[in-house]
């Protein structure tokens, strides 16, 4: 009986010296398809990032170059795996996923808008952190006058349609990289504001917040050093899910011509290129193949962003 009694007290020590990230790490390997979903997206990282300039390098394909006969005869798109001249005559080329509408490689594209997307994705997810994770700290800690105003203000960005107010800033400012990241930010910082709002409410009151106003630390330093750390939770499983929501806004302005100017590669240009003038009907490929490159890498966000929620908030057990 007192060997059962040891060997219980060991088990329990060893879930106690777990860190909390070590804990995160045993839960979240468990979920197969959020491990997978992982691994596809540091591929899609890769192919973007090192496999575009390597393709590129290899085929002597640039995203943005015009071959004389990446087009027929009629002026229709090469399917894929077609050559633009015949076979025996010098200096023809290979096109895995065919032609674009100007004769474009539509592999070497696929992959410089994976590097777009993902920029664009990270970069407004960033951005959006930087400005909403302050405003909801503040709002939660301080409360009071400054927590109904922050708060008015999130209720009243949330009541308004805020794709269409997008389109509108980003018809107003034009195209570009930066001003499409501006655009995200500007139209989606409430969400993490307001979920950062919630859980400092919670901690507000909790033991440790009110040891340290015992021990005489300043707020800055309560919300700094006490109350961020554990934000980190909320934060990395907002982000997850909100990339996938950034790719596919980016792609939405991009597929409006208000995205990423042309002639740079963009997922959302491309499907808009493929259904431009019934075009997706004799060459169907065109729109399907960004589409799926779309729907793979969202729902590739989503799984992950499910398991890291699961890993961090455990349906019971350890």
């Amino acid at each position: 009986m007192q060997a059962v009694t040891a060997r219980e007290a060991t088990l329990v020590r060893g879930v106690e010296a777990r860190s909390a990230w070590q804990q995160f790490w045993r839960r979240f390997r468990r979920d197969k398809i959020a491990l997978l979903s992982g691994a596809f997206l540091i591929l899609l990282t890769l192919a973007g990032f090192v496999g575009a300039p390597l393709a590129e390098r290899i085929t002597h394909h640039g995203p943005t170059e015009q071959f004389p006969y990446g087009l027929s005869a009629d002026g229709i798109p090469l399917g894929p795996l077609q050559y633009d001249l015949p076979a025996g005559q010098a200096g023809r080329n290979l096109f895995i996923l065919g032609t674009d509408r100007l004769g474009r490689d539509v592999l070497i594209r696929l992959l410089y808008g994976a590097r777009v997307s993902l920029i664009v994705a990270f970069a407004a997810t960033l951005v959006t952190l930087l400005i909403g994770v302050p405003i909801g700290l503040l709002a939660g800690y301080f409360r009071g006058p400054l927590d109904a105003l922050i708060s008015r203000a999130i209720d009243t960005a949330l009541a308004f349609p805020s794709l269409l107010f997008a389109v509108g800033m980003a018809a107003v400012i034009g195209p570009g990289l930066i001003n499409v990241i501006i655009v995200i930010a500007v139209f989606s910082w409430y969400y993490p504001a307001r979920i950062v709002r919630a859980t400092v409410l919670s901690l507000r009151s909790s033991e440790f917040v009110e040891a340290a106003i015992s021990i005489g630390a300043n707020d800055w330093r309560i919300m700094l050093r006490e109350l961020l750390p554990h934000l980190a939770a909320p934060v990395i499983v907002y982000s997850t899910g909100i990339i996938a929501s950034n790719i596919l806004f980016e792609a939405g302005l991009s597929y409006l011509g208000l995205g990423v100017p042309l002639p740079a590669p963009s997922w959302g240009q491309m499907l808009s290129d493929g259904v431009a003038n019934g075009l997706y009907r004799i060459q169907p490929w065109l729109a399907i193949i960004p589409g799926i490159a779309l729907a793979i890498t969202t729902l590739a966000f989503n799984q992950l962003g499910d398991g890291v929620r699961d890993a961090f908030a455990p349906k019971g057990g350890v």
